[in-house]
């Protein structure tokens, strides 16, 4: 008998700063590293696209290198899907089985689902994904697996994430003009939640704030399932504009400067502290205080954690605190003034890394892409599991039969 090929998936992280592509191989249900490249991105703004062929060229670049470092071609990708287009609403559904009580079937969950999905939206928006809450039989709630219980009546309570219809097919269209097909767009945060929560997490109340270079999004978890989604259109790139104009120096340079000096709350920056900034259009620089820095970024920050604030009253009781993603959540002092502000614990993602992969991916910035492996590797063992058409029809051969 021949071996069964190992299965192979990749993950494309199209952030508004930076590109990952990462290649995951499947072999005996165990997912091992297989390879990955980042480059800086092009083309994005606030995690939409804005110049079409500029994204597609990267993302095509990146597929290249990566094809060239694994010798395995990139074809489908995984990816993600952060921004501002993102909303949530919760919807529900529910179906008489019988007058008396009999065995709920996979396929009940499966129709009562997709009766949950059937809501009424904008035409400029589309459902993303659809996670059920609870099910519910004869009026009792908190079920996960309603298949093989007994029960005359079946319902469901969803949440369903949107987005806005442009700038996803956006996203979608600059993959396929790199020559690439989208297996599934995941928003980030539900990535996250696959790498760096526990259940104990989601039970308690916990928040996913993923603050990447163009906006920041929010998934909020109580008695393990989703209570709310949403977005702020605040990033680290933010921080970095108000570097720029306030020391009227490149945008580069004030990259430069955010990273390496750079925090969230200066009230303990000495007033004699200095450093080099450069002019723009001149080759001289001056010496600035370090404490102007953080008066440019402050500003930006506790905008961000007030906003932040408003998304996080919408999910109710969070126990478990918030849990940091993203590059932007790195700003040394952005945790503790989130934690100032709400009074709830905060901590930095620490993801549960696949196998051989390299250490840097523990940082907060790789959590999607570690946490979109796992999401990943589940949603095609699903696949796997379910039955093909010649599976249904064998059954119900089998049930005439009977």
């Amino acid at each position: 008998m021949n071996p069964v090929p190992p299965l192979t998936f990749n993950i494309l992280d199209l952030g508004t700063a930076r590109t990952t592509l990462l290649q995951i191989r499947v072999a005996g249900g165990h997912m091992r590293y297989a390879g990955h490249v980042t480059l800086p991105t092009a083309g994005m703004r606030k995690g939409a696209v804005v110049a079409l062929e500029a994204v597609a060229g990267r993302i095509r670049s990146a597929a290249l290198a990566l094809e060239r470092q694994t010798g395995t071609p990139v074809e489908r990708v995984f990816l993600s899907l952060t921004g501002a287009q993102v909303r949530g609403l919760a919807s529900q559904a529910g179906i008489a089985l019988t007058s008396r009580s009999r065995e709920v079937t996979r396929e009940d969950a499966r129709h009562v689902l997709d009766l949950a999905r059937t809501m009424t939206l904008p035409d400029d928006r589309q459902i993303l994904h659809v996670v059920p809450q609870e099910f519910v039989l004869d009026r009792q709630g908190g079920i996960h697996e309603p298949a093989g219980m007994l029960a005359t009546r079946l319902e469901v309570r969803v949440y369903a994430i949107t987005v806005a219809v442009g700038a996803k097919d956006n996203l979608v269209l600059a993959a396929n003009h790199a020559g690439l097909e989208v297996e599934e767009l995941i928003f980030a945060p539900l990535a996250d939640a696959e790498a760096c929560l526990a259940t104990e997490d989601r039970y308690e109340g916990v928040a996913i704030v993923d603050a990447g270079a163009g906006s920041t999004t929010v998934l909020c978890y109580s008695q393990g399932s989703i209570t709310h989604a949403g977005s702020v259109a605040i990033g680290g790139d933010h921080f970095t504009n108000d570097l720029a104009i306030g020391l009227s120096t490149p945008h580069a340079e004030a990259e430069r400067i955010k990273c390496g000096f750079g925090v969230a709350m200066g009230a303990n920056i000495g007033e004699t502290s200095v450093i080099e900034v450069p002019n723009i259009g001149e080759q001289s620089s001056r010496q600035v205080p370090l404490r102007r820095i953080s008066d440019c970024i402050e500003p930006r920050a506790r905008e961000l954690v007030r906003l932040l604030q408003v998304e996080l009253a919408k999910a109710g009781g969070l126990g478990a605190g918030i849990v940091l993603c993203g590059g932007a959540s790195r700003l040394p002092g952005f945790s503790d003034l989130l934690a100032e502000a709400t009074g709830m614990p905060v901590r930095d993602a620490a993801p549960t890394l696949v196998e051989a992969m390299p250490s840097a991916f523990a940082e907060p910035e790789y959590t999607f892409s570690v946490g979109a492996c796992y999401y990943a590797h589940r949603l095609v063992a699903r696949q796997q599991q379910q039955p093909t058409f010649w599976d249904k029809l064998r059954a119900k051969w089998a049930s005439l039969a009977d």
